[in-house]
């Protein structure tokens, strides 16, 4: 489902790729206010590296004061302690429009760039931490290099986190990159704490069986070679539960463990393997060295970064597991080779500390900060007042919205209050450009009260609800499911459902939402709707589960606000 919705969102940014234009900024003629609010917009959020370094950018940089907010469509993850605020945006909507106002839009990957830029609401910076899109660029289509280039092309500011990055962005898409290098938790990776002690010595890597750069199999089959000639255990950490085949190749699998026991197994192995075919600055192996366990990893850029061979890591060739297994043998049987390279990484790691780099990224924030959005002419008609929005900043949000979009008339969602009704968003237009000429439309998800409170009224069906003839109602909105188009139907059929359950018709109404929830496997609206028409708890938690991840289904004229927390 995760795959497909993604896939949605992205053709839909695909076909706005003719729009993409660079942020123009100019610097800004007075002070930014004190406390800097930092969003970071997360494509995933699930297990992995580069997601904790962001999640440890957003936690050291509200300890240093900032205020920071990770959005994303996921829910909030609980595999690493989150300190910063998150708001969750409906997969149903763009992630950019999930943003609320602030001074700094950081993109956390490629494809949201140009849907950042687009909400005119802050200078936006692109975090590259590395991908297929650098390390296998030549295995691109021409669409997606395209997109891409065109995405570094229209950033004004970019960083990453690696020297060997840098000088790869500048060489596939001519853009120089800041770097601000990843750092380790010293609290977690040292050479204090416990260890975890096995039957028997064991190897320990990291890394996920579908991320196939990381080259699992490759560390399988050098070990396969080592336990030939030393008697010694394979350990896996791994975000996802592996195959059964995988699995039966390893001593002991370990899946999403807390970082503490991330940090146990370090301390207690003989060597730390790393196979990757690419990475941008990994952290395991650094972490590793800072717990005083002996690296051993492909000469791949990342790693690369901090990696000496026979200084503070064994460097083998990259899909070369003959090559790892005789560098892996190399420290094993070697005492004096193994004390050394603990002894260095121990002073490597400590070159990496947050406290420093952190401090770095905060002022490199501020100095964005200090730009403004140069926009288009400010002329427009507004039918909505300050005190008329939610959410406290949605105004100046729309107001920056309004500076740079093209459209001539500007849709935000307007909420109505109905008795015993989930509370009615419906995408209403709220700006008018003045003498505007092509009646292109835009959205803005920032919701507002509806001004007139009895506007429902003057629309079939819904006059008829609100008086209570619900019959009456039912004909009416069956009436608009079959003249309307696919998302027409899609609101009609809500107030049908809802029609049905005022009648005390509820079998009728849990049969038609079986046939709407296959035929609008992705609108959340449905899966609240059968929470409410059924008594089965099996039935009411399994459309829990789809709210949580849905969200509000705001891609339609009309839709359930704040689903999630109805």
């Amino acid at each position: 489902m995760f795959q497909e919705l993604r896939a949605n969102e992205f053709n839909k940014r695909l076909a706005r790729l003719p729009y993409a234009e660079k942020q123009h900024l100019t610097q800004a003629r007075k002070s930014k206010k004190q406390q800097l609010h930092i969003v970071y917009a997360m494509t995933l959020v699930a297990i992995s590296g580069g997601v904790k370094v962001i999640i440890e950018h957003a936690n050291k940089l509200t300890k240093a004061g900032a205020k920071v907010t990770l959005v994303s469509h996921f829910q909030k993850p609980s595999w690493f302690p989150i300190e910063a605020d998150y708001i969750q945006v409906p997969f149903d909507l763009d992630l950019a429009k999930g943003i609320p106002n602030c001074d700094v839009i950081v993109a956390t990957y490629w494809d949201h760039i140009q849907a950042c830029i687009e909400t005119g609401i802050a200078p936006v910076v692109y975090f590259e931490q590395g991908d297929f899109h650098l390390f296998d660029y030549e295995t691109m289509n021409s669409t997606l290099k395209n997109f891409i280039h065109k995405q570094f092309d229209i950033v004004p500011f970019l960083f990453t986190v690696s020297n060997q990055a840098s000088e790869l962005i500048g060489d596939v898409y001519r853009r120089e990159a800041e770097v601000f290098p990843n750092a380790v938790d010293d609290k977690i990776f040292s050479v204090h704490g416990e260890k975890v002690i096995g039957e028997r010595p064991y190897i320990l890597m990291v890394g996920g069986e579908s991320s196939s750069f990381k080259r699992i199999p490759d560390i399988i089959e050098a070990y396969e070679k080592v336990k030939k000639e030393v008697d010694i255990d394979l350990y896996w950490i791994t975000p996802e539960q592996p195959s059964d085949k995988m699995k039966t190749s390893v001593a002991k699998v370990f899946v999403n463990p807390p970082q503490q026991m991330i940090g146990n197994l370090y301390r207690g192995a003989d060597l730390y393997a790393c196979g990757s075919s690419y990475e941008n600055f990994p952290l395991p192996p650094l972490e590793a060295m800072a717990c005083g366990c002996p690296v051993v990893t492909t000469n791949n850029r990342g790693s690369l970064e901090y990696a000496a061979h026979q200084k503070n890591a064994y460097i083998c060739n990259m899909k070369d597991p003959e090559d790892m297994a005789a560098k892996i043998l190399e420290v094993l049987k070697n005492d004096e080779i193994k004390e050394s390279l603990i002894a260095n990484g121990l002073t490597t790691a400590k070159q990496y500390h947050w406290d420093t780099i952190i401090q770095d990224i905060y002022a490199y924030y501020k100095q964005i900060a200090s730009h403004d959005i140069e926009g288009m002419h400010d002329d427009w008609e507004m039918a909505v007042q300050p005190e008329d929005f939610i959410n406290p900043g949605d105004y100046d949000k729309l107001r920056k919205f309004l500076r740079v979009t093209n459209a001539d008339l500007v849709k935000v969602p307007v909420l109505h209050e109905i008795e015993k009704v989930p509370r009615i968003a419906r995408w209403e237009v709220m700006a008018r450009r003045k003498n505007g000429e092509q009646g292109l439309t835009e959205d803005c998800f920032c919701p507002v009260n509806a001004v007139n409170k009895l506007q429902l009224l003057n629309y079939p069906g819904y006059s008829s609800f609100l008086v209570k003839d619900y019959e009456k109602g039912l004909e009416e909105f069956q009436s608009q499911y079959e003249q309307g188009n696919a998302v027409e139907k899609a609101v009609a059929a809500r107030w049908m459902i809802l029609s049905l359950m005022r009648l005390q018709r509820k079998q009728e109404a849990k049969k038609r939402l079986k046939s709407l929830k296959k035929l609008y496997p992705y609108n959340a609206d449905f899966y609240l709707l059968a929470m409410l028409v059924t008594d089965e708890e099996n039935e009411k938690d399994s459309n829990l589960e789809y709210l949580k991840v849905l969200g509000d289904a705001a891609s339609y004229p009309e839709f359930f606000f704040d689903i999630q927390n109805y």
